[in-house]
């Protein structure tokens, strides 16, 4: 009996063996089913059946204000079951959104109502597609009491780059659109800690220039810029140089911008082609900053690393030393506020182009200048920052009406950029450039002429603007000195648009005044000679519809160029 107990009992513990591995192997099983089904969809293994927790990225609009519907689409992953989604502020009633749509994995649609009780300020974003944690997008809503919001004055101004080192000159315009006279204090960020220079008084309705040189000598430094007064100011930053054995001096020029922050995104950016790219991060603080760069490079995938940058100074870091040759867009992730810049060379600095950055991917990016014709190639670049593929369309505005481009929808992969050669599918002629992204993008524009001249290729570029403004700031401007400045104005909207442009001289007297009408989905250009034969000027201007404006200015037989888009004083085109 013994013996039979014992061989049942043996029997029982392999039988249990058994069970546990084909329960082991069976998990096993499911979990890579799973896994697989989860990866292939998404989000699920079945309809309806959610694997993973909704991530919310975005909101378009941004903002609201007391008693307005705002429709709404909020970007993310994971989204094709959402069942809910609300604001939330803490010590605040939710306010619920309504009509959900789910248009992909990737995107739903929504309206909600404020209430003119809501408390001012940033609200949470929060989605619910029924597998905890809600996806939750921290102070991703704003809400005003009117529309559209108040918007701080421009009295503060930030420039990243500039040198009087290495070859480089550099000179600081500053204008004032008030009708009062205005003081600005100037500091320079040096390597060796910031230095104050002599106040700069301002006329009312008038524009300044500075030379560093004379404040600090030959260095590298960054700038800022703040009126005394707390009144609105526009500054803007230009340096020339010539490269070795060039046959003409070039330039590069940039609007400042009003404030750090701690994420910025440069579209443009390349190591490969002969040129040179480096990263210039201002750090305005008491404190170090520690930025995560990363390149988001054509073709390939993201590579991050990791900069520090001393307080109140600026460094400047090669893109080749982090990535060796190739094309790639920049995101800065800043532990405390800083302000990037990006600056490009090539020809052994025969020419060069600069631009800022930008801390807002939008749907929706305008670029006001641009041409096929004159001699010019022009080329967009676009800017993925997204975690998932995100469609691009892009619309050129010609003088003849839209064109749409050839390659529409552009199916952009995750964290990567696209490089677009407009001569390619454009010819001939002038035009402005709308980008369209099915989740929020940055779109750029270089623009290259000269290579076949006697003076060699000379190139300008610029960021674009995320939203159409009422008013535009442009600190620079000059037709003395063999200059041309062409300002450009670029009406997105479906009918004609009102334009007043105001050129403000040094000393705020004979100031001279455009009229003018854009058509609808077109683009104008305005040379300053028309008004001012010879001398300097801010630019002013006035819509009476939210418009994009860039200016662009060449010498020396187009030798040399620079292009900017100009700075804002207005509050933007409302989103809803």
């Amino acid at each position: 009996m013994r013996k039979s107990s014992s061989k049942t009992s043996v029997g029982k513990r392999g039988g249990y063996r058994a069970l546990a591995a084909c329960t082991v192997a069976l998990l096993l099983t499911l979990l890579v089913l799973a896994t697989a089904l989860g990866d292939d969809a998404g989000q699920s293994s079945g309809k309806g059946t959610v694997l993973n927790p909704p991530v919310v990225t975005s909101i378009e609009p941004p903002q609201g204000a007391w008693g307005n519907k705002v429709s709404a689409t909020i970007q993310g992953q994971y989204l094709n079951t959402t069942t809910a989604g609300w604001l939330s502020k803490t010590g605040q009633p939710n306010i619920s959104f309504n009509n959900i749509v789910v248009v992909s994995d990737t995107s739903i649609t929504c309206d909600f109502d404020i209430p003119n009780n809501a408390e001012l300020g940033k609200w949470d974003v929060n989605v619910d597609n029924g597998t905890p944690p809600v996806g939750v997008l921290a102070n991703g809503f704003e809400i005003f009491s009117v529309w559209p919001p108040p918007m701080p004055e421009p009295a503060t101004w930030y420039l990243a780059e500039g040198t009087t080192s290495w070859g480089f000159d550099t000179y600081i315009s500053i204008m004032n659109p008030n009708d009062t006279a205005v003081t600005a204090a100037v500091t320079y960020m040096t390597t060796g800690g910031p230095v104050n220079r002599a106040d700069v008084t301002l006329p009312a309705m008038s524009q300044a220039t500075i030379n560093p040189e004379n404040d600090i000598g030959s260095q590298d430094f960054s700038t800022r810029v703040e009126c005394k007064e707390g009144k609105a100011i526009a500054v803007d930053r230009t340096m020339t140089w010539t490269g070795p054995g060039a046959a003409s001096e070039e330039a590069h020029n940039s609007i400042g911008v009003t404030s750090p922050n701690n994420t910025w995104y440069l579209a443009e950016g390349s190591s490969a082609w002969g040129f040179e790219c480096w990263l210039l991060i201002q750090n305005p603080n008491t404190t170090e900053a520690t930025c995560q760069v990363t390149y988001m490079v054509e073709g390939a995938g993201p590579n991050t690393v990791t900069k520090k940058i001393p307080a109140n100074s600026r460094r400047s870091y090669n893109m080749a030393d982090d990535i060796g040759n190739a094309d790639a867009s920049i995101k800065v992730d800043s532990d405390i506020p800083v302000i990037p810049e990006r600056a490009m060379y090539r020809n052994n600095r025969r020419e060069g182009h600069d631009s800022i950055g930008t801390i807002v991917p939008a749907n929706e990016y305008y670029l006001a200048e641009g041409t096929t014709a004159w001699g010019f190639t022009t080329y967009v670049l676009i800017q993925n920052p997204n975690r998932t593929e995100t469609d691009v369309t892009v619309t050129y505005m010609t003088p003849t009406g839209p064109i749409t481009h050839p390659e529409n929808p552009i199916k952009m992969p995750a964290n990567t950029r696209k490089t677009i050669r407009v001569n390619d599918f454009v010819t001939n002629s002038d035009l402005s450039t709308k980008v369209h992204g099915s989740q929020p993008i940055i779109a750029e524009r270089a623009m290259y002429w000269g290579a076949n001249t006697v003076l060699g290729e000379a190139c300008h570029d610029s960021i674009g603007m995320d939203l159409p403004q009422y008013v535009i700031y442009l600190p620079d401007g000059q037709t003395s000195q063999g200059r041309e400045t062409w300002t450009l104005v670029q009406n997105p909207g479906e009918v004609p648009l009102d334009v007043t442009i105001k050129y403000l001289t040094p000393t705020g007297q004979d100031n001279k005044t455009v009229t003018d009408q854009v058509p609808a989905s077109s683009r104008k250009t305005y040379p300053m000679s028309d008004k001012i034969s010879s001398g300097r000027a801010a630019i002013l201007v006035e819509c009476s519809q939210p418009a994009i404006v860039e200016r662009a200015m060449y010498w020396n037989n187009r030798g040399a160029g620079t292009d900017t888009i100009g700075g804002t004083g207005a509050p933007p085109m409302p989103p809803m």
